[in-house]
């Protein structure tokens, strides 16, 4: 005796519907993030102030461009100052012509869209040039850091030359040559 199957074809559907939803979502996410990191290497400078990002490797930032050339940074705050001023730094460049923005999540060291984090202000916590923004890849991971060292959190859409202005300055540890004595 042969039973007949019952017919699935709706469940089939749905299952590949939900596949290529899925792979559609995922090869976005994909596209969104842009191109991949990049090596900052030895020396390179700071597209902003100068200093050699590759020896903060923890405060690393970088903005790859369309062209697939790179700018490194040695903190946020530079890069902040770099994308809100392009027309000072690097006034061959235009805002359109920015395909990733990737900072380092201070809490794993991990690559993470600059665009996705979450910064924490003026904490206690001092970079390379004093005061820095403080990238999370999550809200809470930004939330615990501020309870323990201050600050404010604010998202990559908000952050202005209003936000960074008071970071500028204060709080930097450079050495003064005094090999030569003051000019008189």
């Amino acid at each position: 005796m042969h039973t007949k199957q019952p017919d699935n074809t709706y469940g089939n559907r749905f299952i590949l519907l939900a596949l290529s939803v899925t792979m559609l979502l995922t090869s976005g996410l994909a596209l969104a993030a842009g191109p991949e990191p990049q090596t900052i290497t030895e020396g390179m400078t700071c597209a902003a102030c100068g200093m050699y990002p590759q020896r903060y490797p923890q405060w690393q930032t970088q903005v790859i461009f369309t062209d697939g050339t790179m700018a490194a940074f040695d903190g946020n705050k530079c890069m902040f100052r770099f994308l809100l001023n392009m027309q000072k730094f690097a006034p061959e460049r235009k805002p359109e012509q920015i395909a990733a923005i990737w900072v380092k999540d201070f809490k794993t060291s991990k690559w993470l869209d600059g665009k996705a984090a979450h910064y924490v202000i003026d904490s206690k916590e001092m970079g390379p040039m004093g005061k820095e923004l403080i990238p999370f890849a999550t809200r809470a991971a930004a939330e615990e850091f501020q309870k323990a060292n201050g600050g404010t959190i604010e998202t990559y859409a908000n952050i202005s030359m209003a936000t960074i202005k008071p970071l500028m300055g204060g709080g930097m540890h450079m050495q003064m040559n005094t090999q030569h004595p003051p000019m008189q």
